[in-house]
């Protein structure tokens, strides 16, 4: 029943936001009615649209689009191979912030759960993101070395640069094949090959995938045996890459502690709140509570910056 509840109340709040957004939306009736005149048949499909779930999250979505913030979120998951649009990404975390307090609330009549699901439904996106995209990147730094032999060998059977970075993209899977497919797109689209390399360069955020640009730019302009080149970076990455995986075996024990040291806390909190809510009163319902728990946090945090800063060693 409490969870009927609210669903309901959930569902209530998401269409008083639509009719909202209907509200604020520049569209005149006179605009749809010459609108459904001159495309009957896109004004059809969007009246079915309207009556399902796929037509009310597309018009949610669309209220976030053209945003400033809303492009910077659609770099990021461009950077992190997530599937969707920005305002599409936004929809999602806002309904995630929304009904998950909700629901969490409908089901304990919990205020300090409720206020940890918000922490969490406010956060979990963003770290998902962030994770996805280092992942990604991750994975393109294993395969740069390869993609480099793959380019020079081929340069030396006689291909061009193009020829060569197509090569890649049949040999090697993503990320890394749709990255330069990306770019070869970018190429016979018109741009240049330079204008079309700094924006991989830019869209990836990868060091080692700035060294290999640069050395490209800088050999078209003065000359140079590319083929030798290429396989020297190689040499440099896969060196660079060897150390790195020594470095995070020898830091493997620090980065856990720091994980685990991070995550007890808030878990034990987060269980005790769902078992024994009474156990907790003593630190929600007083001012010393609470300035132990931000005095926690605070400790929690500056605790993590300090292992992390102790771990993270450049290469």
């Amino acid at each position: 029943m409490q969870l009927a509840v609210g669903l309901i109340v959930f569902l209530a709040i998401m269409c008083l936001s639509l009719g909202i957004f209907q509200a604020l939306d520049k569209r005149s009736d006179i605009q749809d009615r010459l609108e459904m005149y001159v495309n009957e048949d896109k004004h059809r499909t969007r009246e079915r649209q309207r009556v399902t779930l796929v037509g009310i999250f597309k018009k949610i979505s669309s209220i976030f689009a053209a945003r400033t913030f809303t492009e910077r979120i659609q770099l990021e998951l461009l950077q992190a191979g997530i599937p969707l649009k920005g305002e599409e990404f936004v929809t999602v975390w806002l309904l995630a912030g929304l009904g998950g307090p909700i629901i969490t609330w409908f089901l304990s009549y919990n205020a300090a759960l409720t206020v940890l699901v918000i922490l969490i439904c406010s956060a979990g996106p963003r770290f998902y993101v962030r994770h996805k995209k280092n992942d990604k990147l991750k994975k393109l730094n294993q395969q740069l070395s390869d993609a480099l032999v793959i380019m020079a060998n081929g340069m030396r059977a006689g291909f061009g640069f193009q020829q060569a970075m197509d090569t890649v993209t049949k040999e090697l899977p993503p990320p890394i094949a749709n990255e330069f497919a990306w770019t070869l797109r970018e190429i016979q689209l018109g741009s240049s090959t330079e204008e079309a390399l700094q924006n991989m360069s830019e869209r990836v955020k990868s060091d080692d995938l700035d060294m290999i640009v640069t050395a490209v730019l800088i050999q078209r302009q003065v000359g140079g045996n590319l083929a030798q080149i290429l396989d020297n970076i190689s040499r440099t990455i896969r060196d660079r890459t060897r150390i790195k995986g020594e470095i995070k075996t020898l830091t493997a024990q620090g980065r856990l502690s720091g994980l685990i040291i991070g995550l007890l806390p808030v878990a034990l909190l987060f269980i005790l709140l769902i078992i024994n809510p009474d156990y907790m009163n003593s630190l929600l319902q007083e001012d010393y509570g609470f300035i132990l728990l931000g005095a926690a946090a605070l400790s929690e945090l500056l605790g993590l910056m300090i292992i992390n800063k102790i771990v993270d060693i450049d290469v």
